[in-house]
């Protein structure tokens, strides 16, 4: 019976936007996250937000009952809260949520933290990364670090991490969740990396906040931790949509879920592409190789003081463009322009489409 809750959980999760493959590691880690009363209980939350008067019908429970369920998962990361002008609603989240992303925000470092790390390392290793492969519609993309495109007129607003970052009415940094679980994994090498820097917006935000797992900031500290990733050599990763943006991930190529495959996955291409890739004014490189130990996407190889590029490579990021000592290198717009969802509606349509879904279908059982 224990086993059949877990498993229709299992199912549920399944049928989301990202998938929860078969592995050893798989029921130990949900028996870490959820008893088995709890897993059952979530098996019939939907994935798209419901109000508690919805739900208290949908699943016969009073709605002291299921609201008091809902707030204390909504703490522990598991179920989205939002509150609205008119009500709040509440969501379950994917598996990359509360898997991958909660646990580490807190920053804490006590025993379930230390029991679950390693063995959500060891599940992405062996089976979750391969969810991101082979899909053109990825979590985060690339932005490029501020003043690193050569021509200021071409960038679009969605694009410009200043502009972005000025949109927002309301801030919060949480503790890098990647870097948090990589850390705590005594099989692995610290990142020496700041892990204060995983920054949230507006609803997301507020979520974040409310529930203890990240602290309000203001635009100003937000501007700073974006310069002292970009100088640090970190990828901002944010949100891939054009509206709606409540993500900026200031990513390492040895902790990121979206980076750190290259290793075992050369094929993988991290964050969706920026519309800018990588040039170069030969006159002016010294053949110093600073910028080919930055690139986070090992685009760029030395080879007799000469950089060698791999566009198919590159994510436009410009992290290689930042410190480069005679400003040789800069970035430009890509030939082919990049598609990314308008929202996160159409990225949850894309990722359910090219996983195999009927999007049209899953929609409808969550609405």
């Amino acid at each position: 019976m224990t086993k059949k809750k877990y498993k229709n959980l299992i199912d549920h999760l399944r049928n989301w936007i990202i998938g929860l493959p078969d592995s050893k590691y798989l029921l130990p880690l949900l028996k870490l996250r959820f008893t088995p009363e709890e897993a059952e209980f979530l098996a019939q939350i939907p994935f798209l937000p419901h109000t508690i008067e919805e739900l208290s019908e949908r699943l016969r429970m009073s709605i002291d009952d299921i609201t008091q369920k809902l707030d204390d998962f909504a703490r522990k990361g598991i179920v989205f809260r939002a509150e609205g002008r008119t009500a709040i609603r509440y969501s379950l989240r994917d598996s990359l949520f509360m898997f991958y992303r909660m646990p580490g925000w807190k920053g804490e470092n006590d025993e379930w933290n230390q029991k679950i790390a390693p063995l959500i390392n060891q599940y992405y290793t062996e089976v979750y990364g391969e969810e991101f492969l082979g899909h053109p519609t990825q979590g985060l993309r690339s932005i490029p670090i501020d003043k690193t495109i050569n021509d200021p007129s071409t960038i679009l607003p969605y694009e410009d991490i200043l502009k972005v970052v000025d949109n927002f009415k309301y801030y919060s940094v949480s503790t890098c969740a990647c870097r948090h679980r990589h850390n705590l994994d005594p099989a692995l090498d610290e990142c020496k990396h700041e892990t204060l820097n995983c920054l949230h917006f507006d609803l997301l935000g507020k979520y974040i906040v409310q529930n203890g797992l990240g602290k309000e900031i203001t635009k100003e500290e937000t501007l700073e931790i974006l310069a002292k990733a970009a100088d640090a050599g970190l990828v901002h990763g944010i949100s891939n949509t054009i509206e709606k943006i409540d993500t900026i991930c200031n990513c390492c190529s040895c902790c990121c879920l979206f980076l750190e495959k290259l290793a075992q996955f050369p094929e993988i291409v991290g964050h969706q592409r920026s519309n800018y890739i990588r040039d170069i004014d030969i006159e002016k490189c010294i053949g110093c190789g600073l910028c080919v130990k930055r690139c986070p996407m090992k685009a760029l190889e030395l080879e007799d003081k000469k950089v060698v590029f791999k566009p198919d490579k590159c994510i436009g990021c410009g992290v290689c463009v930042h410190k480069c000592p005679e400003e040789a290198i800069f970035l430009i717009k890509r030939d082919e322009e990049q598609i990314f969802p308008k929202d996160q509606r159409e990225q949850v349509y894309l990722f359910l489409k090219e996983r195999g879904h009927d999007p049209a279908e899953i929609i409808r059982k969550n609405s």
